[in-house]
């Protein structure tokens, strides 16, 4: 094959039509869990020190869970989607607050 027919040179591949094999990019799908992951990391670490710190941290992670899951399209979510939107708000949503119940129901240490 030659190129003045457009085929293409002695190997036979049309090297104006080759689509190169770099990776598109892609929105970051683990960033808004990495986020959650660190936030709840802080907060039992605070859990060790304060009990009402750390649960009170603890809930505020599971609420930028929440309000990630609700803000983000399901493509940017990434790994925060688990069931329909519905369902992941309502089991998030309940989490929180039983997180903060806990935190403010529980009584401090004797001491």
């Amino acid at each position: 094959m030659s190129k003045a027919n457009g085929r293409g040179g002695r190997d036979g591949i049309d090297h104006d039509n080759v689509v190169p094999l770099v990776p598109r990019k892609q929105p970051a799908r683990y960033a808004p869990l990495l986020l959650v992951c660190c936030a709840m990391l802080v907060s039992l670490a605070l859990l060790l020190v304060d009990f009402r710190l750390g649960a009170l941290a603890l809930a505020a992670s599971v609420i930028l869970a929440l309000v990630l899951r609700t803000v983000l399209p399901p493509r940017r979510a990434g790994l925060l989607v688990v069931r329909s939107r519905t369902l992941d708000i309502t089991v998030l949503a309940s989490m929180a607050v039983g997180l903060l119940v806990l935190a403010i129901i529980v009584p401090p240490p004797p001491g």
